[in-house]
């Protein structure tokens, strides 16, 4: 169950590239992502009657950008919903950090593995720049290949949909590596006390 369940949270993304990638028509593979996602967070509250808060952000947000791609037939418009995302994950850890202070890592992790508050500061603020240069990044890409590398507009749109589809998660990834990588260096202790919160969990 549960590998079909990332499996539905997965097939929105691959719809709208191989959509893309048969036609070449972003605004076509728009409606295919935003049909995906509503079908398959129907299938996932009809299987386990609840849906995780990201997948109805993710939903809500190919949903508010796709809809008027679709209806006002402008593919410009789903390329700043990879932008928007990110800015909204940069605003969210502002607000938690310093505006409620709390430390919205701490509480995604912070009860497998036990650190000093200045360390989850600096975790908060690594991930909200890195979430803003990832948004910046993505309107560099949808917006001004073409100017930058003088290619063509249809060539420079194939390579956003690479990016929209594999790049920006590739990069989430590779960033989180690193501050795993961090944490590692600093607080070695940190191995032990995940071994130990997943032989509770067992």
């Amino acid at each position: 169950m549960t590998a079909f369940l990332k499996f539905l949270e997965l097939l929105p993304a691959i719809a709208f590239f191989v959509s893309y990638k048969l036609t070449a028509d972003l605004i076509l593979a728009t409606a295919v992502i935003v049909a995906s996602c509503i079908i398959g967070i129907g299938i996932q509250y009809t299987l386990t009657k609840t849906i995780s808060r990201m997948q109805v952000f993710v939903t809500c947000a190919v949903i508010v950008f796709g809809l008027p791609t679709v209806l006002l037939k402008d593919p410009e418009i789903i390329k700043w919903k990879v932008t928007a995302v990110n800015i909204v994950l940069a605003l969210l850890i502002f607000i938690f950090q310093n505006i409620l202070k709390k430390n919205p890592i701490a509480y995604l992790i912070g009860k497998e593995i036990s650190l000093p508050d200045h360390i989850w500061l600096k975790l908060g603020t690594a991930w909200m720049i890195f979430f803003v240069l990832a948004g910046l990044l993505n309107v560099v890409i949808a917006f001004y290949l073409p100017d930058l590398f003088g290619i063509d507009e249809m060539t420079a749109e194939s390579l956003w949909v690479d990016y929209k589809t594999f790049g920006n998660a590739i990069l989430n990834f590779i960033f989180a590596l690193l501050s795993i990588a961090f944490l590692m260096k600093k607080y070695p202790e940190i191995l032990t006390q995940l071994k130990e919160s997943n032989n509770k969990e067992k």
